[in-house]
């Protein structure tokens, strides 16, 4: 029945957002009253605030999965460079679990100094309920036609250090790596990290996740090659 209403206001959701290239929908629910959360005036940036601490927010579809660790009263995540897509936000304060939805019709061009930034997931309370539909057969599709890899990338500045994970291609990948070696020839950010595992089956890998943060970082697994496939000098994650 959730599956279903899902569906529904994404669909009503879509009739309206013809012609913009991000638009979010608020969770108008009494329980989310306790969450700040709208898009910033260029609409690239979802900006959330609460008294309570923010632990983490989820963005994920059908085949995509993007986590932001907070771990703050306040937070600014970038959403003009996702996917094309409809898409479930998901901010974990405690316990709670606040759901809204976005869709962007048209992704911004990256910036080529900075890498993109997305970061941890964690359980979903009722995660049955929360599924992501038809998985198996978009998954199927994608991993034939190019490979797909988990990174993870901490990044160490004076205000604190910001991790993050997500799902991106081979392109992605690369030029993220690339841009770590410079990284860390460097003295501000030298101890910058960054973890990459090919995955094999995305939609099992993603539920996977979605239900525990720390499954990257499992011994064995048959959906993932639990040996990085790149990783930081001075990344400490790696011994299990």
């Amino acid at each position: 029945m959730i599956k279903n209403f899902c569906l529904l206001l994404f669909i009503l959701f879509s009739s309206f957002s013809f012609g913009q290239v991000v638009v979010f929908q608020k969770n108008e629910n009494s329980d989310a009253r306790e969450l700040e959360h709208s898009l910033n005036k260029n609409a690239d940036s979802l900006i959330l605030k609460s008294e309570k601490i923010i632990r983490q927010v989820d963005i994920f579809n059908d085949d995509y999965m993007q986590t932001v660790m907070v771990n703050g009263n306040e937070s600014k995540i970038d959403v003009g460079n996702l996917p094309i897509g409809e898409f479930i936000v998901q901010a974990r304060l405690g316990r709670k679990r606040i759901i809204m939805y976005l869709v962007n019709n048209e992704p911004i061009e990256p910036k080529v100094e900075e890498p993109k930034i997305v970061t941890t997931t964690s359980e979903v309370e009722h995660s049955d309920h929360i599924s992501i539909l038809g998985t198996k057969k978009l998954t199927k599709k994608r991993d034939t036609v190019r490979s797909l890899y988990w990174v993870v990338y901490e990044k160490n500045t004076t205000s604190g250090t910001y991790k993050s994970m997500s799902m991106e291609n081979e392109e992605e990948v690369s030029r993220m790596i690339s841009l770590n070696k410079l990284e860390l020839s460097t003295e501000i950010a030298k101890n910058n990290t960054l973890l990459v595992y090919e995955v094999y089956n995305t939609s099992k890998f993603m539920r996977k996740q979605l239900r525990n943060s720390t499954y990257f970082k499992s011994s064995e697994s048959n959906v993932f090659n639990v040996v990085p496939y790149y990783t930081s000098k001075s990344n400490n994650e790696v011994s299990q």
